[in-house]
């Protein structure tokens, strides 16, 4: 592993913030083997979805290489983490998921260890002499501190037990939100894994519509117009890089070919078309089934 000065980690790979642990993205890399700049990468482009479900950002922070340049990393929960290895293969995804468990065996022998030296410190404290040589009301006091203390750990015991109960429950609960994370955008990955252009059939049909009633559809969401043969963006929307212009070859008998433009939409703009009627309650037909599928397994 290449030595880097980090500011914010100590000497361990993960560190406890707000009594949470967490990972870098420097460490994800290192673990998996992957370029931190891939690994950057992935992080980013998963984390609006995050943000949508969660309503909160990943924590962003800083390294300095040896050269004393700043660079860009993360730090990750462990639920935040185990999010973004969904993109990984198998083989990184299984070398995280190991990393975690080794990790957390380690804080939890730390932590015993701790308790174990405290419990030490104030057994020698408490019983400074010999308890043959206490007097019996030093005894009775003694033992009364003795129940009250175990008593205390029953409860202590109870209030653990409760917590880890809720902690099943919200952690089923992210479970099902980000496996539905996972569906939603199905349909956006299909978008961000090409790069040529569309025209608005191709778009159409995956809303199950012709391009006729698709075209009217963004006419009246008053996205584009008609001038002339060609549908147009509204001005709102000209210097988006959302369409590019193609041409058209119009073959005449007995004379010269011409062009006519027509308008067709990058993968950009595509993503704003299923934003935009997303907001007005309208989804691809990938989506509207696998709300189907998941309402009818709730049932």
């Amino acid at each position: 592993m290449t030595t880097l000065t980090v500011t914010v980690m100590n000497s361990n790979s993960i560190q406890v913030i707000t009594d949470q642990q967490t990972i870098t993205s420097m460490d994800i890399a290192e673990i998996t083997g992957k370029n931190h700049f891939d690994v950057l990468r992935a992080i980013r482009k998963m984390e609006p979805a995050w943000e949508e479900i969660t309503d909160s950002k990943f924590a962003c922070s800083e390294y300095e290489d040896k050269s004393g340049k700043k660079n860009p990393m993360y730090i990750l929960t462990k639920t935040e983490c185990l999010f973004v290895a969904t993109k990984f293969n198998d083989v990184a995804r299984a070398k995280l998921v190991l990393r975690w468990e080794q990790l957390e065996k380690e804080r939890l022998q730390q932590i015993n260890f701790q308790k174990a030296q405290q419990n030490e410190n104030n057994s020698s404290l408490r019983y400074p002499v010999d308890p043959s040589q206490l007097t019996r009301k030093q005894l009775l006091l003694m033992a009364l501190e003795a129940e009250e203390e175990a008593e205390q750990l029953r409860a202590d015991k109870e209030q653990l037990e409760a917590q880890n109960m809720t902690l099943m429950v919200e952690s089923g609960e992210k479970d099902q939100k980000i496996e539905q994370l996972q569906r939603r955008v199905s349909y956006l990955d299909v978008i961000d894994s090409q790069h040529d252009t569309v025209t608005i059939t191709q778009i159409a049909q995956d809303y199950g519509q012709s391009a006729v009633s698709f075209n009217q559809l963004l006419n009246g969401l008053r996205v584009q117009r008609k001038v002339g043969e060609q549908w147009i963006l509204y001005a709102d929307f000209i210097n988006c890089g959302y369409v590019a212009n193609r041409m058209i070859p119009i073959h005449h008998k007995g004379g010269k070919d011409t062009f006519r433009p027509m308008t067709v939409w990058t993968q950009h703009g595509r993503r704003f078309i299923y934003e935009h009627l997303k907001k007005h309650g309208i989804l691809p037909l990938v989506e509207r089934r696998q709300l189907a599928l998941q309402e009818g397994g709730e049932a």
